[in-house]
């Protein structure tokens, strides 16, 4: 299912029909298989499932700190002759930028577009970069809006990215936003709106909320390895303080946890007896590390 509205094909910049491709749905038909990729400046994720959802061969994770992030990947390809592989990846949430916006459910398709278009032209002269961009219509927001997802990312880093892809013998399918890959898995899975996630990696974190109404998210740095490790009290009521301040802020009752975390149990603990935990999000027998790649996935078979 492509977007409701087509991308816009002229701007001051030059921009491939598709720089990035976002997109907010349900499990549609599966199509294809194809490798989920979640990479940051700690490590590198792949997941590649079946039409059951089940994973092909067992998922990879690489610790590639203080190494060099395309020859560790050539390297995974080489190992598990992944080459000519398609591959849904997303931009990093510190790479890119969601925003969502209202506009008028009487607006016509041509007028939402060109009020679209004049928005991600007004971010973009903020940026003072070349940037890339793609938004979803999403149904309405109320009785009176429409919703749009408009996410943006400097050239340099979708580029970077393809680039990287291809010179490791791989194929970009889909690139998404790893906010948008976070979301995903909520509607996926028909998680009761609205609903937020909080999505607890290795040295950082990302809590994401999503209703018909609004979309937010927030990004909080703390390495939960170290605190742990180190019996880092202090570190840890920090992390939790900033969290209750994002909840209050943003009127948030409860929230899923995910990633990596789920894996260390006296961390898990504290986190659900000091924030308002409503569940745990599984990836059907995949270890929770796995949490963005496995949605990615599944958005790659789709389209």
């Amino acid at each position: 299912m492509k977007l409701d509205i087509p991308l816009p094909r002229k701007l001051t910049l030059k921009l491939p029909r598709i720089p990035i491709n976002i997109r907010l749905s349900k499990i549609g038909k599966i199509t294809q298989t194809v490798l989920g990729l979640h990479m940051n400046d700690k490590v590198i994720r792949l997941v590649s499932l079946d039409s059951e959802c089940k994973p092909m061969f067992e998922p990879i994770e690489v610790n590639i700190a203080g190494k060099n992030k395309e020859d560790v990947l050539k390297e995974i390809v080489r190992t598990y002759n992944l080459s000519g592989k398609k591959v849904c990846a997303c931009v990093p949430v510190n790479d890119g930028l969601l925003k969502f916006q209202k506009y008028p459910s009487t607006m016509s398709k041509k007028d939402l577009e060109s009020a679209i278009e004049w928005s991600a032209k007004r971010e973009i002269t903020a940026m003072r970069e070349e940037t890339y961009y793609d938004y979803y219509v999403m149904e309405k927001a109320d009785d009176k809006n429409i919703g749009v997802v408009l996410v943006l990312s400097r050239k340099e880093t979708v580029e970077n990215i393809k680039n990287m892809l291809n010179n490791c013998g791989l194929k970009l399918h889909v690139l998404d936003y790893e906010v948008v890959s976070i979301l995903n898995y909520g509607l996926y899975h028909k998680l009761p709106l609205p609903f937020s996630i909080l999505y607890v990696d290795y040295n950082y974190s990302i809590l994401a909320t999503y209703s018909s109404a609004n979309i937010s998210y927030s990004v909080t740095y703390w390495n939960f390895q170290e605190a742990l490790l180190n019996n880092d009290e202090e570190s840890l009521e920090g992390f939790f303080a900033e969290i209750r301040n994002i909840v209050v802020l943003n009127d948030l009752s409860s929230m899923y946890v995910a990633g990596p975390i789920l894996v260390e149990e006296e961390m898990l603990l504290r986190v659900m007896e000091n924030l308002p935990v409503l569940g745990l999000l599984d990836t059907e027998g995949i270890k929770p590390n796995f949490f963005i790649p496995y949605t990615l996935s599944i958005r790659g078979m789709e389209e």
